[in-house]
C-alpha cells in the first residue's frame, strides 16, 4: 500500500503473525523520479481477542478467534460447529462495536455497545450475561484469561461433584449441567408444578434428576445421559410437572406443559 506525506511516499505493508498484525513501514524520497529507501520501521498490532459462547441450538460452548480487520459496518456472524448462528458483531461509527447474542433463557437476542478500546483489549476476560437475570452466558477477551477461567469453573464443577457424591455417576458434568439448570430456573420462579405449587424435592440419580411436588407427589424425571438431553432442557423455558401420580421411564413421560 502506498501512501504519500508532503513529499515522501510510505509503503505499507500488513502481515499476520500469531494472531497479531506486523506492520512494515519504510520511508522513501525521490531522485528524479525514482523512490529510494530512508528509513523503515516494523510495529506488532495485536487487534485479535477470544469469544467463548454457549451455542443455544446444540449446547456447545466453543471458543473462537476475531480480528480487527473481519468487521466493518455489516455484521459478522459467529456461528458454531453446527451452523447456527450465535451472534453478530459489527462496528459501530468510529467508536464502538455493537455485539448481538442469542440468549436461551429468554429465547430473544440481546444487544451490547462496547467501546472499541475495551472490546480488543487482551488485557482482561469480561463477561456476557442475559440482560434479564445477569445470568453468565459466555466470555470475550484475553485467550489466556479465558482458558483460565474456564478452567476455574471445571475445577468448581469437580468440586461440587465431590461435594453432593455424584463422581460415580455416568456422566458427572452433564448431570450438574442440568442441575445448574434447573437451579436457574427455580430462582426465576419457572419451576413449579400444574397443581400450584413451586415447592419442589430434586433427588439425583446415577444417570437423571427427579424433581417431585411436595404437595401432590407428582414426579418428573429429567434424563442426563446425553448432551441432546441437555439441548432439550435449555431449549425450555419453564419447568412444569404435570399433575399425575408418577412418571416411568423419563424424561417423555412427563414433559413440559403444552406438548
Amino acid at each position: 500500500m502506498l501512501l504519500f506525506k508532503k513529499d515522501y511516499p510510505f509503503y505499507i505493508s500488513i502481515f499476520s503473525k500469531d494472531g497479531g498484525f506486523l506492520i512494515l513501514l519504510e520511508k522513501y524520497y525521490f531522485e528524479g523520479v525514482n523512490p529510494v529507501f530512508k528509513t523503515g520501521k516494523l510495529m506488532l498490532i495485536d487487534k485479535t481477542i477470544e469469544i467463548a459462547f454457549r451455542c443455544h441450538h446444540c449446547g456447545k460452548l466453543e471458543k473462537s478467534k476475531i480480528n480487527i480487520f473481519q468487521l466493518n459496518n455489516n455484521y459478522y456472524n459467529l456461528a458454531c460447529s453446527c451452523n447456527t448462528i450465535k451472534a453478530k458483531i459489527k462496528e459501530k461509527g468510529d467508536k464502538y462495536i455493537q455485539f448481538k447474542y442469542y440468549c436461551f433463557l429468554c429465547d430473544v437476542y440481546h444487544q451490547m455497545v462496547i467501546k472499541k478500546d475495551e472490546f480488543w483489549s487482551n488485557q482482561s476476560v469480561k463477561e456476557i450475561k442475559c440482560l434479564n437475570t445477569g445470568l453468565e452466558m459466555g466470555y470475550y477477551g484475553s485467550e489466556l484469561l479465558i482458558n483460565k477461567e474456564l478452567d476455574r469453573q471445571k475445577e468448581e464443577l469437580k468440586s461440587l461433584a465431590d461435594e453432593l457424591g455424584i463422581n460415580e455417576y455416568k456422566e458427572p458434568e452433564l448431570l450438574l449441567e442440568i442441575f445448574n439448570i434447573v437451579h436457574d430456573r427455580a430462582s426465576l420462579s419457572k419451576l413449579y408444578c400444574e397443581c400450584g405449587s413451586d415447592k419442589i424435592d430434586v433427588r439425583l440419580y446415577s444417570s437423571k434428576i427427579e424433581l417431585k411436588c411436595r404437595r401432590c407427589k407428582s414426579t418428573l424425571n429429567i434424563s442426563a445421559e446425553t448432551e441432546e438431553q441437555l439441548n432439550e432442557i435449555k431449549e425450555k423455558g419453564d419447568i412444569i410437572i404435570k399433575n399425575i401420580n408418577s412418571s416411568v421411564d423419563g424424561w417423555t413421560d412427563n414433559k413440559y406443559k403444552g406438548e
